[in-house]
């Protein structure tokens, strides 16, 4: 995995989705864009990631492989993605100072769990590419990549619950993300 990747250019194609997900999440609106849509509607965002990088590179992907994508995502995260966030979150709120610890102490763990946590979404992505590989998919040629933005909008739909994705706020992040990718706009 190439982690100093700090830009993406077409076509996505000659990207593994650990490098698109790295030089996409690189970029200061995508973090908090992806925060928003994680915070706000619980949407994972590797899963969205892969619906994007798939949409890029492979089109729609076919309702079952959508779906094993999100048991894969749901399963995965409980496992290990979720518990590190949380002790991470947990700590952030800081070091008591009755311990017999010190505050550096307590930060540098915070940071070798978020570190942890960082390497369980990589593979987590991992394993998704591997899924999307292995589906019935096939490469975008050049002249398809017209249907690149209606590729990603029905992948991604798999992100959200219900109505969600239709929310100004979500609308507002994805189109922010989509402009910055591909110059295009959600309708």
């Amino acid at each position: 995995m190439n982690t100093h990747l700090t830009t993406i250019e077409p076509p996505y194609i000659n990207l593994s989705l650990c490098d698109f997900a790295t030089a996409f999440y690189a970029k200061a609106e995508i973090q908090s864009a992806c925060l928003a849509l994680q915070d706000e509607y619980g949407v994972g965002i590797p899963l969205l990631l892969s619906c994007c990088w798939a949409g890029f590179c492979y089109g729609v992907l076919p309702a079952p492989l959508l779906k094993e994508l999100q048991q894969y995502t749901e399963a995965c995260s409980r496992q290990t993605v979720e518990p590190l966030r949380d002790i991470r979150k947990t700590m952030k709120s800081g070091h008591d100072p009755k311990w017999p610890t010190t505050v550096n102490d307590w930060q540098n763990l915070r940071e070798s769990i978020k570190k942890i946590e960082l390497a369980s979404e990589f593979l987590l992505l991992k394993g998704l590419e591997k899924l999307i590989i292995a589906g019935p998919v096939e490469l975008l040629t050049p002249q398809h990549q017209e249907k690149v933005r209606a590729s990603c909008m029905a992948n991604i739909a798999v992100c959200f619950k219900g109505d969600d994705l239709h929310q100004d706020t979500a609308k507002a992040s994805l189109n922010m993300m989509f402009d910055i990718i591909c110059s295009v706009k959600i309708q």
